[in-house]
């Protein structure tokens, strides 16, 4: 028989400490051997040559929404999964707002069931963890959550049935809920922004009659962010709850974090290529298809957030893909505060990030960090994010040459929403996409069917359980083994 299934052959495999020029042996969908220059001698019933291309480790995007089944005409698991595929995206970690939002175990399990069978790429699942959700958060760990999302304000008006177990603004429901997520080991990923900030900011918005869309920006101060960072670290603290910030919008926030790590705070920070790419001003050309909360804010704040990503203090890199229609979006040209927040990006993630390579802004290695590793290491993910031996054979291939944005060419449902990046060089684009060893996506082209992927479930409970059996045994006086 022969030693592989399949050789992946290239002259850039980036591996955790760079790229080598080498090749890959997998077999049954795991990653068996790494060597370098080329795999003479060696057995295989395939061998890819992708000598002309780059191989980078699958994109964990941790920042997804697919809307269904509450809104099916934004998104459904099948059409997002495709455009994950399309982007280079192998796993995607699904934020818990839609209707229902997943804030117990039985609207939990009955999302998953939902996914089972009709994903192309693995995926794993956020719950709830706001107040109304702590009842909850020890079961839900235990149904396979691999995080909890818990924004610091209200749900807009309209859009409480989307939120229901999803907020916390009181102190003292947020420690509770950090202290409860904490048992459980994973993570407690927050919206940043302060709801009495937001609510005074936007009424005296209103009452000016502001509808104009730089209006949202102003709507959401850059204080409203860090205020709620620093609380939220503060409670982090104090309650040993394993902390991240979503989609971090400002290099004020970034420096927040950044003392809080260097104090030995528990805190991880992700934030989204439309901050690192658009400003607040972008807002007058594109409008409501540019509104995000948080929101774009200004290049000096932009340039502070590339210089904490430089230094490690940005940990990953998800889309924040927040499909919508058109229809849904137009309705911002009379007033912003009519349109929904988000856009798109499942796959502009990657081929955005490319060109920061050329530029030297970013190498290969810091690619691979923000877009894989330090997700799988933190959402525990152990079988993901590296191109390692033992490791899943998850593999964004890109190819470094000119092209455009396309959004018409685009695999979500939201393709006509997807405005902000349309038309814009790149310096690369995702050529194929591999999920444990089989070819999902090649050439602008879904392969295979939507039964291929899997769903994943973080195995950092497991290690806090394992901590806490210890814990117990010590103190009671028995024997740790």
């Amino acid at each position: 028989m022969p030693s592989y299934e399949k050789i992946l052959r290239s002259h850039t495999i980036v591996l955790p400490d760079g790229p080598i020029d080498g090749w890959i042996g997998i077999n049954d969908g795991v990653i068996v051997a790494l060597g370098c220059g080329d795999p003479n001698g060696q057995d295989a019933d395939h061998v890819e040559d992708l000598s002309n291309d780059v191989i980078l480790p699958g994109v964990i995007d941790t920042h997804v929404h697919i809307r269904y089944p509450g809104y099916p005409e934004r998104e459904d698991f099948t059409t997002g999964s495709a455009a994950a595929a399309a982007g280079g995206v192998t796993t995607i970690l699904e934020m818990p707002i839609s209707v229902p939002p997943t804030w117990n175990v039985d609207l939990f399990e009955r999302r998953l069931n939902m996914a089972q069978g009709r994903t192309h790429v693995d995926i794993g699942f956020y719950a709830a963890g706001g107040y109304q959700a702590i009842p909850h958060i020890g079961a839900l760990a235990e149904a396979g959550a691999v995080g909890y999302k818990i924004f610091l304000h209200r749900p807009q008006k309209g859009r409480e049935h989307e939120f229901e177990g999803l907020w916390a603004v009181e102190t003292g429901h947020i420690f509770q809920a950090f202290a409860a997520i904490a048992q459980t080991g994973l993570k407690a990923c927050v919206h940043a922004e302060d709801d009495e900030l937001l609510h005074d900011a936007q009424e005296r918005l209103e009452q000016q009659h502001r509808t104009d869309p730089l209006a949202h920006a102003e709507g959401h101060p850059l204080l409203a962010e860090t205020l709620s960072v620093q609380r939220a670290i503060m409670i982090a603290k104090q309650t040993d709850a394993r902390l991240s910030i979503s989609h971090l919008s400002s290099g004020t926030g970034a420096d927040l974090v950044r003392r809080a790590k260097a104090e030995g705070v528990a805190v991880t920070a992700e934030t989204c290529p439309h901050y690192l790419t658009r400003v607040d001003t972008d807002m007058n050309k594109y409008g409501a298809y540019a509104k995000i909360n948080p929101p774009l804010r200004s290049p000096a704040e932009q340039d502070l957030l590339w210089a904490a990503i430089q230094d490690g203090t940005v940990d990953f890199i998800g889309s924040d893909h927040s499909p919508y229609t058109r229809e849904e979006k137009e309705r911002g040209r009379k007033s912003i505060w009519a349109a929904p927040a988000g856009c798109p990006g499942l796959e502009t993630t990657l081929p955005l990030l490319l060109g920061e390579i050329t530029s030297g802004r970013l190498t290969w290695a810091d690619l691979a960090r923000l877009t894989a590793s330090k997700a799988a290491d933190e959402f525990g993910l152990a079988s993901k994010g590296r191109i390692a031996l033992g490791r899943d054979a998850d593999f964004a291939i890109v190819e470094m040459k000119g092209t455009r944005v396309q959004s018409t060419t685009m695999h979500t449902k939201s393709r006509e929403t997807a405005l902000i990046y349309d038309g814009q060089p790149v310096v690369g684009q995702v050529s194929k996409t591999y999920v444990r060893g089989t070819m999902v996506y090649e050439h602008g082209r879904v392969v295979g069917n939507a039964e291929h992927g899997r769903i994943l479930r973080s195995t950092c409970i497991s290690v806090r359980q394992e901590k806490l059996t210890v814990s117990s045994r010590r103190n009671s006086g028995l024997p740790k083994d």
